[in-house]
């Protein structure tokens, strides 16, 4: 059973295929792109973990389920509730709730002592005002315990509206709770690992992309990342060690775990949060494999289904380079894309995709889908690759008319 039958959950979907599988998708969207793949479908929005297990149970009693897993979906109860339901291998309901909300997370990791930013909850204005006090040379990160897909995650610095900002990053969270932490401003990383035995396997970290953190203040958007990121091997051990800290923290011992992190002015890693999934922006399902061999998609589903994962499966095979970048274009209506066709002929180029076609209005860039599409190139080495995905966005023209 895949949880989400969006776009970028169809990788998952092809990867069960290959093997034989029979598959299950649901979503709460019957023409869900992904759904197409499956065998069969069950209608239940994957942010209702009761609705989807239920379904899954009803399901289940005429066609045994063996596994339940997802891809860039940030909904780690709902595939822990179906788990639990079904006797699925899978983390705890605890640890699922750890990764479903970012305050307890991050209590998790200051018990452990996980190093990560400073943090605390916010309840208002007045208090975001007292915390900050020293906005005026120490910039922070406001955003909900349950937010998704950079939604109402905003800098907050000194020339920020407070009331303005406690109001539009509670609007993008279920339960109305926000958590204010310090802004790092060293390099920041996304990372893709398997816990198993008591060892962290992380075949690729990206080093993300905030070249353009001023231009859509005060929200926080990411350009897209690059692989490899510029680290030593001793700095890669270091990552590896932290994330299996955070994760046992967690209550998560096997399994997928997706970070984000960032360095501190020592070099040394903080983890910012953790995930508890396979992550989003094609990470696991195209760029890790380009550029190391590795399939973590195929690793997530063995484990899914109580089948072995090697430390062979999860160990490089290949050392490449890997970029994606993002179109931001201004908001308005869309009147003409062209370039596809040169795009399509890029040097390296391995995946692509606009979210909008003509006719469709662009909206403005206030959170990761507002961004109008994506280019992912891969190269022999890390300058190779960031040249080419500089090119192939310079192949695509967007016609807007405000």
């Amino acid at each position: 059973m895949i949880v989400g039958g969006g776009a970028e959950q169809i990788p998952a979907y092809e990867a069960a295929k290959r093997r034989g599988l029979n598959i299950v998708g649901s979503d709460a969207n019957p023409s869900a792109p992904a759904l197409k793949l499956a065998d069969h479908v069950l209608i239940a929005s994957t942010r209702d973990p009761d609705a989807t297990a239920e379904q899954a149970r009803e399901f289940a009693r005429k066609h045994p389920i063996h596994g339940v897993m997802t891809i860039a979906n940030d909904v780690p109860y709902t595939v822990a509730r179906v788990a639990d339901e079904l006797r699925l291998p899978s983390i705890s309901l605890d640890a699922a709730r750890c990764a479903s909300d970012k305050l307890l997370m991050k209590e998790r990791f200051r018990s452990s002592q996980v190093p990560c930013p400073w943090f605390t909850e916010v309840a208002d204005a007045d208090q975001l005002e007292v915390l900050t006090a020293d906005r005026h040379n120490q910039r922070y990160v406001l955003k909900p315990v349950d937010g998704r897909g950079a939604r109402g995650v905003l800098l907050i610095d000194a020339q920020s509206d407070l009331p303005w900002c406690i109001d539009e990053a509670r609007r993008w969270g279920e339960s109305g709770r926000l958590i204010l932490e310090k802004f790092e401003p060293g390099i920041q990383l996304s990372t893709e690992s398997f816990v198993l035995d008591g060892q962290c396997h992380t075949p690729a970290i990206s080093e993300r992309n905030y070249s353009r953190l001023n231009q859509f203040k005060p929200n926080i958007i990411e350009d897209g990342g690059t692989i490899p990121a510029t680290l030593s091997e001793h700095q890669r051990s270091v990552i590896d060690r932290v994330i299996l800290r955070g994760a046992t923290a967690m209550g998560i011992t096997t399994g997928i775990v997706k970070g984000d992190l960032v360095l501190d002015q020592n070099g040394s890693p903080l983890i910012i949060e953790l995930a508890a999934r396979l992550s989003g922006g094609w990470f696991a399902s195209h760029q890790i494999p380009a550029a190391t061999g590795v399939s973590l998609v195929d690793a997530v589903i063995s484990h899914a289904l109580g089948e072995p994962v090697s430390v062979e499966d999860l160990s490089p095979k290949r050392n490449k380079a890997t970029a994606i970048r993002y179109w931001f274009p201004p908001a308005g209506v869309i009147r003409r894309i062209s370039g596809e066709q040169a795009l399509q002929a890029s040097p390296g180029l391995l995946h692509y995709g606009f979210f909008r076609q003509p006719g469709d209005v662009q909206p403005a860039i206030r959170m990761h889908p507002d961004r109008f599409g994506f280019v992912i190139v891969e190269g022999e080495t890390r300058d190779e690759a960031l040249e080419r995905v500089e090119s192939a966005l310079n192949c695509v023209d967007i016609e807007i008319s405000p």
